[in-house]
């Protein structure tokens, strides 16, 4: 979803939450965060300087249209670079994979294999991260429809 909860531990309650290090607030959830890289920021009792962790909100995408028009051209998933261990792999009907990120490292995939437009229809991807801070295996299963206007 869009929203976050920050468990803390260590320092001295009562905790206060950023993510801006402007506005402090002394619940331990935020809501309806945009999509991308960010960081919250976390103080103690004694308000000396925060703790910063950077976190993702995922853009799930279920649709592109790779005809070079910039809009929704691309699979962009480049905001996992912050993960440890990050694999997308996407597969046609038949399970053929026709794209794998584990020899690139931007996360991003423009509706080609080996170079060529890939036929319109429904595509099946894996996202796999290791979450960094606890080493907890991630693995997201979704679809996407792929529609070429060339």
């Amino acid at each position: 979803g869009n929203s976050i909860t920050v468990n803390v531990s260590g320092g001295t309650a009562p905790y206060e939450y950023s993510l801006d290090q402007i506005n402090w607030q002394t619940s331990n959830m935020f809501y309806n965060l945009r999509y991308g890289i960010q960081k919250v920021y976390v103080r103690d009792a004694y308000v000396c300087t925060p703790v910063e962790y950077e976190f993702t909100i995922i853009n799930i995408i279920n649709a592109i249209t790779p005809n070079g028009d910039g809009i929704n051209d691309v699979l962009d998933y480049s905001d996992l670079r912050v993960k440890k261990d990050v694999k997308i792999s996407i597969f046609d009907r038949f399970g053929k994979k026709v794209y794998s990120s584990e020899k690139q490292s931007n996360y991003i995939w423009n509706g080609t294999e080996n170079g060529r437009s890939i036929i319109t229809g429904t595509y099946w991807y894996v996202l796999e991260w290791i979450e960094p801070d606890t080493n907890t295996k991630v693995t997201y299963k979704n679809w996407i429809i792929v529609k070429n206007r060339n």
